[in-house]
C-alpha cells in the first residue's frame, strides 16, 4: 500500500465519522434550551401534573433525521418540593413540530 493510499483512506474514515450523528453538550442558559425546558414541564402537565419549571441543569442534543433531539435535566416544582426530572423534546422547527417525548423524575 503506497502512502497516498493510506492517507487516501484515512480521510475517508475522519470524514464518514464527521457525518455521523453525535451528542453534543448543551448550553443550560440558552434561552432556546430554556424554552425547551418549559415546554417538557408544560406538555408533562397537560397529563394532569401541576409542576412549574424552574431551570435546565444540564443535558445533550443530537440532530436526527427528525429533528432535534434533547435530552435534558432540568429542575421543577410542585408548589414545595422542587426535584430533578429527565426529560427527551424531540424539537423540529422547519417542520413546525416540538414533541415531548419522555417525562421522569430522577429518583436520589
Amino acid at each position: 500500500m503506497t502512502i497516498q493510499s493510506f492517507i487516501l483512506i484515512v480521510l475517508v474514515v475522519v470524514f464518514s465519522s464527521a457525518a455521523i450523528n453525535h451528542a453534543t453538550f448543551i448550553n443550560p442558559n440558552d434561552p432556546l434550551v430554556n424554552e425547551i425546558g418549559n415546554f417538557a414541564v408544560n406538555e408533562y402537565n397537560k397529563q394532569g401534573n401541576k409542576l412549574k419549571f424552574e431551570k435546565v441543569l444540564s443535558g445533550v442534543s443530537e440532530i436526527t433525521p427528525q429533528g432535534t433531539n434533547y435530552r435534558i435535566t432540568l429542575s421543577a416544582t410542585d408548589g414545595s418540593t422542587s426535584n430533578k426530572y429527565a426529560a427527551i423534546v424531540l424539537d423540529n422547527p422547519t417542520q413546525h413540530v416540538r414533541k415531548l417525548v419522555n417525562f421522569a423524575v430522577i429518583k436520589v
